[in-house]
């Protein structure tokens, strides 16, 4: 077994400017539910593809939206990935704009081979992230009273970390699954204080809720050969709907002040801590296929739907409908040669999906649109490759009162296979 040197040197560097720049979103929409769902589809590779994922598979890319796809990992390599995501953000309505922006490490993955027949993979995800601040002001003047302002402040992230196996039922045919510990805080505050007297006892309510139990999902992909170089693959994944273990704890206090986070507390109303609970995870479905020449190109399509409308927090529903969502995507890489120059070396991405978020604020269900490229270039006398993609991405819309937000994310990944399973002929 024998590791590329340079390879430590490129983890190292990302994972540095992760530490050294990362900091929380800023939706107001991830308020809701479970907040600004990241779903399974997080490789760069699948992102620059509109997020196709379900009958995508590589042996050189780990895919746990599928884990059926594990199954084709090659039996002496394996396989590391992980990636940076930037994302820039504008908030609009429909008097003014407000931008954000923030790094965050987006996944870690590795596969490598058990035996010819069965294929194992294991990562780090993020399933979704909380990050608002928002003032709700309340005009008393027509009372001839002070005005009173809600300010709700929100910060969290839940992430997985999984177990997924392949087992291969034979040549064109595989199956898998994924074992995901699913677990994280979310901090929620509300803070109620009257803006023009110092002399008016506020209100602050801080609710934490920490998710922390296992969430199960299966897949299986199928292989329809037209020619020794052309190839249809089928999948589908199905994900069971799981009433997650959680606790809560939750402290209200009156308080003089609020204003500019200037304040002292006067008396604890209440206090609530460490109560048991759960949160459902609901069921979640998908297929999807892909179409392509062995090593020219590929183009695909999924779609997904989950019922989000059976999300219950501690026995609480939310403003929540179900998703659904439909990608498509593809790849091109040119005809090449050793000794062709780099951009015929290159694979090209792009892709788009659409589809309702699962968000219903004043009777509307929120869209989701989004389209990418991306590209994928080998690193000079080795196996690994870098991986570069930009999204642009929107949510809602600024009629009837509401917020429409627009991303654009870039994503630095990086994909390497060490081959490491292999026997020595020769001492």
């Amino acid at each position: 077994m024998k590791i590329n040197k340079r390879n430590i040197l490129w983890i190292f560097v990302l994972v540095q400017l992760t530490v050294l720049s990362q900091n929380r979103i800023n939706s107001p929409y991830s308020y809701y539910g479970l907040g600004d769902l990241r779903g399974r589809n997080v490789n760069n590779v699948s992102q620059s593809m509109g997020g196709i994922s379900i009958g995508y598979s590589n042996p050189r890319h780990v895919n746990p939206n599928n884990p059926a796809s594990y199954g084709i990992f090659d039996s002496t390599f394996f396989v590391f990935e992980t990636g940076i995501k930037a994302e820039a953000g504008t908030l609009n309505s429909l008097y003014n704009a407000e931008n954000s922006s923030s790094v965050t490490l987006s996944y870690i993955l590795m596969g490598f081979p058990v035996t010819k027949w069965w294929k194992t993979s294991l990562g780090l995800l993020p399933f979704s992230e909380i990050g608002y601040n928002i003032d709700i002001t309340v005009d008393m003047s027509q009372y001839n009273f002070t005005n009173i302002v809600n300010n709700l402040d929100g910060e969290g992230r839940i992430n997985q970390v999984y177990w997924g196996n392949a087992f291969k039922v034979s040549n064109n045919f595989r199956v898998g699954a994924n074992i995901n510990y699913t677990f994280g805080q979310g901090s929620f505050k509300s803070l109620i204080y009257f803006a023009d007297s110092i002399n008016i006892l506020g209100t602050r309510t801080v609710r934490d809720i920490n998710l922390h139990d296992f969430v199960y999902d299966f897949g299986a992909q199928y292989d329809i050969h037209f020619s020794e170089n052309k190839m249809l693959t089928l999948g589908a994944i199905y994900a069971p709907a799981v009433n997650a273990k959680a606790t809560r704890s939750t402290l209200g206090k009156t308080l003089f002040g609020g204003y500019q986070d200037v304040d002292y507390d006067k008396d604890t109303i209440f206090y609530f801590p460490d109560e048991e609970g759960s949160v459902v995870i609901p069921m979640r479905t998908g297929f999807g296929m892909t179409y392509h020449q062995k090593g020219i190109w590929m183009a695909g399509f999924d779609f997904e739907f989950q019922q989000w409308e059976k999300f219950k927090s501690f026995g609480v529903s939310d403003s929540i409908s179900n998703t659904w969502k439909v990608s498509l995507g593809g790849q091109y890489t040119p005809v090449h040669t050793t000794l062709s120059p780099l951009f015929k070396k290159m694979t090209y991405r792009a892709g788009l999906h659409y589809g309702l978020s699962y968000l219903t604020l004043r009777g509307q269900q929120l869209n989701e649109f989004g389209i990418s490229i991306g590209t994928e270039f080998p690193v000079r006398k080795s196996r690994t490759t870098i991986n570069l993609s930009a999204e642009y991405r929107s949510r809602g819309t600024t009629d009837f009162g509401l917020l429409r937000e627009s991303f654009i994310n870039f994503t630095l990944g990086l994909s390497i296979n060490e081959k490491w399973f292999y026997k020595r002929r020769y001492k």
